[in-house]
């Protein structure tokens, strides 16, 4: 009986952006490994587990609720303060845990690459990928106190908009896979990168509109903020989609939509030059 063996041909790349999606596909499987092995390893060993994906967003709600709503007195607009940094902290949650696990890409499996073939982006996607488990989780938990918020009559509720959500997730996704690639390929040629990106990530945090309302921003400001932090346009997109609340335009989003394409695009065209000689660097 005949056999056919699959062959592999790896040829340099002859332009300096790359997207084999086919060759991705025909890894899928590799990409599901990965993919559960990030959410093992992640969980392994912890006293409380998986929960761990729920204490980080309602423990800083519950901090924001008390000091920046409660005690410093910034206004949340009509929306109760747990509503207004849950529905912000589900984005930011994702989009840091990302940033960080991807920034580290090449560092953390020197190991892998130097003995096997495979497209490197896969590892990055695996990222994306188990992070988003979490982000599922948290969505389903901000749903139900939408619906008790909406049962005592503090909102209207839920509603269609929410149906509007996976393509914000979507939005969200590429933009931290654009910053994790562009710093993921500089950790692995300048190593301050890594300690320099927890800090990054902690000051992203505080010139995005989660303690704050986009409106407080103001206006001859808002398109300039919307293309150099698209996070601050795709977190009120979310509140709008939640809520019914927003202070962004269409000139916010395509503004945010074409930076993150562009972001995404050059970190792509970096990972793809980093990757072809960073075995012999790190």
């Amino acid at each position: 009986m005949n056999i056919k063996k699959a062959t592999t041909v790896i040829r340099p790349r002859q332009s300096w952006f790359e997207l084999n999606l086919k060759q991705i596909w025909s890894y899928r499987e590799l990409l599901l490994l990965f993919t559960l092995r990030d959410i093992k390893v992640r969980y392994t060993q912890t006293l409380l587990g998986p929960t761990w994906i729920l204490i980080q967003p309602l423990t800083f709600t519950a901090v924001f609720t008390t000091m920046i709503s409660g005690v410093a007195g910034i206004s949340t607009g009509n929306l109760p303060a747990p509503l207004f940094y849950l529905a912000a902290l589900i984005i930011w949650s994702y989009f840091s845990q990302v940033v960080y696990s991807t920034s580290q890409i090449f560092l953390a499996n020197e190991y892998l690459f130097s003995k096997i073939y495979f497209p490197r982006i896969i590892v990055a996607l695996s990222s994306a990928l188990s992070n988003a488990v979490g982000l599922s989780i948290q969505l389903l938990v901000l749903l139900i106190m939408i619906c008790a918020y909406g049962f005592l009559g503090k909102t209207d509720g839920a509603s269609w908009r929410i149906a509007i959500f996976p393509m914000v997730a979507l939005q969200v996704v590429a933009f931290s896979l654009a910053v994790g690639l562009c710093l993921g390929s500089s950790t692995a040629k300048y190593r301050d990168m890594a300690h320099a990106t927890p800090f990054l990530i902690q000051i992203w945090m505080f010139v995005t509109p989660i303690i704050y309302p986009f409106s407080s921003i103001p206006e001859k400001y808002r398109i300039v903020i919307s293309f150099l932090n698209p996070l601050s346009v795709i977190v009120e997109e979310s509140r709008w989609c939640f809520f019914g609340t927003s202070s962004i335009g269409a000139i916010h989003v395509v503004s945010s939509i074409a930076s993150t394409a562009t972001v995404l695009i050059a970190g792509l065209i970096v990972f793809q030059r980093v990757e072809r000689t960073v075995i012999d660097t790190i």
